[in-house]
C-alpha cells in the first residue's frame, strides 16, 4: 500500500472529462480511481456533465475534430462507466456542485485546462471556481492544456493565472507546459506522469473482455486524423509482414488489407486490441501509452495543434524517434526493437516522483 492514512477517514472526488465518449478520457477516470484503490484511498468519480446528453447519449463537446461515435461505441462507453467506475449522481453544469463534500477534489488528467472551453461551464468546474471558501483540498494531477500554439497559450495565460490560486497543489502533464504554468504562479508546479502510465499492464486485467482476438496476428491502427504518412505506413507494414489490419481510423477505405473495422469498440476492446497486436500505429496519446505498457512496437503521429502531448512524453522516455510528422513513414522504425528495459527504468523513476507528489498532496486529510 502506497499511502497510509493512519486511521483517518478521507474521501477524494475525481473531476475530469469522463463524460466524453473518447477512449482516453474514460480510461483516465478509471486509471485515477484504480491508482487510488492501490494507494488505499477511498475515491469516487464526480459525474460532471457540462450539458445533458442528447438523444444519442452524447454530450456536445469542443472535440469537434473527432469523427462521430457510432451507437455501438456510445453504448459500450456507458457500459464501461457503469461496470468499472464508481460515479456520483450526475451533476449537470454547476447545478448543486457547491454541495460536494470531500476531503479533496482532484482535477485531471488530460485536457481539462483547454483553450477550447475557457468560456464554457466546464471552466468553472475544472478550475474549481464553484468551491468558493469551502475547506476542501484542491489538487490538479497531470492537468493538460493540450496545445503549444502561441495564440492558445496567450488565451490561457489570462484565464489561468488567477484561477491557479484555487489550487493547493498543482501538477501538469506536459514538460514544456510545466514551465509555462510555473510562470503564472508562485506555487510550485510539478511535472506529473499521466495516471494511465502509473499503472502496469496487469493492473488493467479486470477490464479485459477476452473477446477481441480475431483469430490471427494483426497490426492495430488507430487514427483520429487523416494522416497520409500513417495510412502509407500501415499499408506498407502490412505488405512487408503479411499481417492484416484491425483498424479504427477516420477513412478505413484507405487501408488496403483491413481484417476488421472496430468503430463500435468500447474502452475495454480498445485496450485489448492494443495489447494483443503485433504492431501499433496511432495518433492517440493513450494508445501510445497502452502500447508501451504492453511493450509493443509502435509509432505515434502528431495531430494538429496537439503534438506537444506525445512529443514531450516520448522525449521524456527516450523514445523521441517514435514521434512522427503527418507525412513521415514509420515502417522501418516499427521493425526496430525497442529497449523497453531502458524505457521502464525511466518510467519507474518518474512514477515514484508522481506518487510522492500525490502522497504529499493528500497528507493530513481526514
Amino acid at each position: 500500500m502506497l499511502y497510509e492514512n493512519k486511521g483517518l477517514k478521507m474521501k477524494v472526488g475525481i473531476l475530469n472529462v469522463q463524460w466524453l465518449n473518447n477512449y482516453g478520457s474514460i480510461m483516465l477516470a478509471y486509471c485515477m480511481q484504480k491508482k487510488f484503490d492501490l494507494m488505499g484511498i477511498e475515491s469516487e468519480i464526480i459525474d460532471f456533465r457540462p450539458h445533458a446528453p442528447n438523444a444519442n447519449g452524447e454530450i456536445p463537446s469542443a472535440h469537434k475534430e473527432e469523427k462521430a461515435s457510432t451507437f455501438g461505441k456510445i453504448e459500450k462507453c456507458e457500459e464501461f462507466r457503469e461496470q468499472f467506475m464508481r460515479r456520483t449522481a450526475p451533476v449537470i453544469g454547476t447545478l448543486d456542485a457547491e454541495k460536494m463534500d470531500y476531503s479533496a477534489i482532484i482535477v485531471g488528467s488530460d485536457t481539462v485546462w483547454t483553450p477550447l472551453r475557457v468560456n464554457d461551464v466546464e471552466a468553472r468546474m475544472y478550475y474549481l471556481d464553484f468551491l468558493g471558501n469551502k475547506k476542501i483540498r484542491r489538487i490538479s494531477w497531470a492537468a493538460s492544456i493540450g496545445s503549444e500554439d502561441k495564440s492558445d497559450l496567450e488565451i490561457m495565460a489570462d484565464h489561468l493565472k488567477p484561477r491557479l490560486n484555487n489550487f493547493d497543489f498543482i501538477s501538469v502533464r506536459e514538460r514544456e507546459t510545466t514551465a509555462f504554468v510555473q510562470s503564472l504562479t508562485d506555487k510550485e508546479v510539478f511535472h506529473a506522469m499521466d495516471p494511465a502510465l502509473t499503472l502496469d499492464k496487469e493492473d488493467y486485467s479486470e477490464i479485459l473482455p477476452g473477446t477481441t482476438y480475431p483469430g490471427e496476428k494483426y497490426i492495430y491502427a488507430f487514427l483520429f486524423d487523416d494522416l497520409q504518412g500513417g495510412y502509407d505506413t500501415i499499408n506498407e507494414l502490412s505488405e512487408r509482414t503479411g499481417l492484416k489490419v484491425v483498424g479504427n481510423v477516420k477513412t478505413p477505405e484507405k487501408l488496403k488489407n483491413i481484417l476488421l473495422n472496430t468503430d463500435d469498440d468500447g474502452p475495454s476492446e480498445f485496450f485489448e486490441r492494443i495489447i494483443n497486436a503485433e504492431y501499433v500505429i496511432t495518433d492517440s496519446y493513450h494508445a501510445c501509452i497502452f502500447a508501451m505498457l504492453a511493450k509493443k512496437p509502435f509509432v505515434c503521429y502528431t495531430r494538429y495543434r496537439s503534438g506537444i502531448r506525445v512529443r514531450n512524453l516520448l522525449e521524456d522516455l527516450g523514445l523521441e524517434k517514435r514521434f512522427l510528422l503527418s507525412d513521415e513513414m514509420g515502417t522501418d522504425l516499427l521493425l526496430e526493437k525497442i529497449d523497453y528495459g531502458k524505457v521502464f527504468k525511466i518510467r519507474d523513476a518518474w512514477k515514484a516522483k508522481t506518487e510522492d507528489f500525490l502522497r504529499k498532496a493528500l497528507s493530513g486529510l481526514q
